[in-house]
């Protein structure tokens, strides 16, 4: 609620956004779907008429929301760019945002013939890097999600790795999930230049001893040969006061300047999944019609569809992930919003399970080598 609670405080006009919607009030009295949230989510398949999509992987207001667009509008005169910067710094300050923009509303509020659909590609790509290296962009690819992509599933094994098959016997791990400090973390180091691009997944088996419902979070990280996190910087450095990373402190991380990695939430209660209504076997869509509160120490399965992603890995980085019970990315807009409802946080250790019968795994989308 950090961000919708400064742009009803601070953006919109009148007394704290008099006139809005109170979210807030209504997940109290609703926190499962009800008429009131159903009418909140946009249904793509009514849209007919031609569709130019932006988004990237560093906004975490809209990541999915625009790939679902691409998935369910059911027609072929649409077209989606996905960029490596933070949305008003593309829309605004490169030239070619414009330009495109400009040739799609011509083409289509003008009717003005300009080619737009020959000269343009239906799909482009940014791919991150991370650290000091900048992404690699405007990758056309044939379609979203690429064709053949190989769904690697690498299970959670010791030593914080990860194996090709789940271990033999079961095991478990646990992290206080009162503090963003504790968690646990595995990582795969790859053995060759590799690039993911696409929808990763996890599947975990959770359990929770203190309560009978808990929000699980997971991160998806990049790490570099010496086992360092590297974030990506949401401008082009140039356009910045800095020369490198290395130079942003914690103080000055946030979610608007810096890009920590990919993430997923799930709450236990409402892990329900409607297959017919997933826009891909790799990101379940939960239904949250309905609440399953976990009995004290009960092991349940959670499937977790993660934010969309496209890196590029050198031979000898990793792929970190984490799993806790505080959202593991930088800060938004917190100061605006007030404490949530005892009942709503995350108390005690959550324990996760793998190996014997709990194959906890992580399903990340490989497309091959890094090409231009």
């Amino acid at each position: 609620m950090d961000n919708f609670d400064l742009i009803t405080k601070e953006i919109l006009r009148g007394h704290s956004g008099s006139g809005v919607e109170d979210f807030a009030e209504m997940y109290r009295r609703s926190p499962t779907i009800n008429s009131f949230w159903k009418d909140k989510r946009v249904d793509f398949t009514k849209i007919k008429c031609p569709t130019y999509i932006r988004g990237s992987d560093v906004s975490g207001l809209h990541n999915m929301g625009s790939i679902r667009a691409w998935l369910e509008i059911p027609h072929d005169q649409k077209w989606i760019q996905w960029g490596s910067y933070q949305e008003w710094f593309e829309l605004y300050s490169v030239p070619e945002s414009e330009h495109y923009l400009t040739a799609f509303f011509d083409r289509y509020l003008r009717n003005t013939d300009n080619g737009w659909e020959e000269k343009t590609p239906k799909v482009r790509w940014d791919v991150l890097q991370f650290g000091d290296r900048k992404p690699i962009q405007d990758i056309i690819l044939k379609d979203y999600p690429v064709p053949d992509t190989e769904y690697r599933q690498l299970f959670l094994s010791e030593n914080g790795k990860f194996s090709s098959s789940a271990p033999k016997s079961a095991q478990t791990l646990s992290y206080n999930s009162e503090t963003k400090e504790s968690f646990v973390e595995f990582t795969y180091t790859f053995p060759e230049a590799s690039r993911l691009l696409g929808l990763p997944k996890t599947i975990l088996y959770m359990s929770c001893d203190a309560q009978d419902d808990f929000v699980v979070y997971v991160l998806l990280r990049k790490k570099d040969k010496d086992g360092n996190n590297l974030m990506h910087l949401n401008f082009p450095i140039e356009a910045s006061p800095i020369k490198s990373m290395a130079e942003i402190d914690q103080k000055s991380t946030h979610s608007v300047n810096t890009h920590m990695g990919q993430l997923g939430i799930l709450r236990a209660s409402q892990r329900a999944i409607d297959p017919a209504r997933s826009i891909h076997p790799q990101f379940p869509f939960h239904p949250h019609d309905k609440q399953e509160k976990v009995a004290p120490g009960t092991v349940v399965k959670l499937e977790i569809g993660i934010w969309a992603m496209g890196v590029d890995y050198d031979a000898g980085e990793s792929l970190s992930f984490s799993i806790s019970g505080k959202k593991q990315t930088a800060a938004e807009f917190t100061a605006w919003s007030a404490p949530r409802p005892d009942h709503e946080m995350n108390h005690g250790n959550h324990k996760l399970h793998f190996g014997g019968e709990y194959p906890s795994s992580l399903v990340i989308p490989y497309v091959g080598k890094p090409w231009p």
